[in-house]
């Protein structure tokens, strides 16, 4: 766990972005858990796309995201954290 990101809800948020479905991939580019872009996700040190991470690799690169980004990079489920 990230420093300062273990009390937020993660599951709400995959359970919104995703169905909770860690292999989830949607047409417009989005993928995972928590539907990162591919440049978003090598932002955060991701390789590949993140469908193909663990869905523990997932939550662990979504809350760096959230540490330098807040919710901002989940502007409808992020309410949910």
């Amino acid at each position: 766990t990230v420093p300062g990101t273990g009390h937020l809800n993660w599951r709400a948020l995959a359970n919104c972005e995703s169905s909770g479905n860690p292999r989830a991939a949607n047409p417009a580019g989005y993928y995972g858990l928590y539907q990162f872009d591919g440049g978003t996700w090598h932002s955060v040190g991701g390789r590949g796309l993140a469908h193909q991470a663990s869905a523990s690799e997932q939550t662990y690169r979504a809350q760096l995201l959230y540490r330098d980004r807040g919710r901002s990079p989940w502007p409808n489920c992020g309410r949910l954290l």
